[in-house]
């Protein structure tokens, strides 16, 4: 009888144990940081190589987030012909005054990739950062504008869970079943 009641009494322990334990691997997401978390603001300096007040910012700011007013984009100049520059991007959340780019650089590179593509001949952008499996990550560039033209288009697209390595294309980088979390076009000159 002591037996019975010591066996049914480790019984209910045991699962009561196991019932409460603190599961801290949770594999119920393919990715670390808030999906739902907005990117209102992208923000995309470049510094010419040579020429340090040579400075280029492309902004978007949608401070409603999607579904209210539409969001605005800015490009405070043109880029100098033949010169070469550094990029650096900056993805947030303004609501918040969260530095989302920060959070996928840290804990989601690579399931996130930053594409650049423009219809201006002879300027280029290369990613210059990679994520842990050597892929391009897009946060930082350099940028050569060998010759002048434009206004044309530059845009810059965020892809979630894209197919890695890809050709730097938007399209193949999706043709993984990936997503795209922010598609912001701006005009871009070359003088």
């Amino acid at each position: 009888m002591k037996t019975t009641k010591l066996l049914a009494i480790l019984f209910i322990s045991a699962l009561t144990f196991t019932a409460c334990s603190d599961d801290h691997d949770h594999d119920d997401h393919d990715h670390d940081h808030d999906h739902e978390e907005p990117i209102t603001k992208l923000e995309y300096v470049l510094t010419n190589s040579s020429n340090a007040n040579d400075v280029v910012t492309f902004t978007f700011e949608d401070p409603d987030g999607e579904g209210g007013a539409p969001g605005t984009t800015m490009t405070s100049g043109p880029l100098t012909a033949g010169a070469s520059y550094t990029g650096e991007v900056k993805l947030i959340n303004l609501e918040e005054n969260e530095d989302v780019g920060a959070e996928i650089a840290e804990n989601d590179a690579e399931t996130h990739e930053i594409i650049y593509i423009t219809n201006i001949a002879g300027l280029t952008f290369t990613t210059t950062d990679v994520d842990a499996n050597s892929n391009p990550l897009g946060f930082n560039t350099n940028v050569v504008a060998s010759s002048a033209g434009g206004p044309g288009t530059l845009t810059i697209s965020v892809i979630h869970e894209g197919k890695k390595p890809n050709d730097g294309t938007v399209a193949d980088a999706l043709s993984g079943g990936g997503t795209s979390d922010l598609e912001v076009s701006f005009t871009i000159t070359v003088q």
